[in-house]
């Protein structure tokens, strides 16, 4: 591999270092539009 190959690689591996970070709650709804998935984004709304 070449240099540049190796220090590309060599900050790809790095942790991101700068900034923060957040864990926020996701919801995962089934693909595809039913009666049930009106009701649950419904029901989150509210």
């Amino acid at each position: 591999m070449n240099s540049i190959t190796d220090t590309l690689e060599g900050l790809i591996s790095l942790e991101y270092r700068h900034g923060f970070e957040t864990s926020i709650e996701a919801d995962e709804i089934p693909k595809g539009l039913s009666e049930d998935t009106v009701r649950l984004i419904s029901a989150r709304k509210n």
